[in-house]
Parts: structure tokens; sequence; C-alpha cells
């Protein structure tokens, strides 16, 4: 039997995170679930995103592209 901190903790052996090169830390989602309106960096007023890695990312520009409720990026922290 495989037990989840097994799982875990192996991950914590392997190497830095890889993406395909044609990976967006940010899309369009569908409405629900891991999205900005729920994250702890979404800012409800102006629709924007006040994590530091969007704002280098997304070259200082806080506005998210699309509503709160269908957006999401790597940085995703639910709130």
């Amino acid at each position: 039997m495989i037990k989840l901190t097994d799982i875990l903790q192996e991950g914590k052996k392997q190497g830095p995170t890889e993406y395909p090169s044609n990976h967006m830390p940010g899309l369009k989602v569908p409405t629900g679930g891991s999205m900005c309106a729920n994250c702890e960096y979404w800012i409800k007023d102006g629709n924007m995103c006040n994590n530091k890695y969007w704002l280098k990312w997304n070259n200082g520009n806080a506005k998210i592209p699309h509503p709160g409720n269908q957006y999401c990026c790597d940085w995703w922290h639910k709130g």
C-alpha cells in the first residue's frame, strides 16, 4: 500500500519543476474551482492580482485579463 506521505516525500526529492515550452502561467478557466475570485491575492476592486510573481510575469500590470471567476494562474492560493 502506498501512503500519501510517501508520495509527498518523493516529490521533495525531485529536481526543479519543468513545464512544456508552450506553458502559460495564467489562463481562462471555467467558472468555479481554482480561480482568481477565491485567491488571497485577488483584489476585487479593479479585478487585479497583487502576487509578486504575477506582477513580474505580467510586466508589473496587476490587471487580470478576464473576470476573476474565469481566470487562474500558477500562483493561485486559497484565500
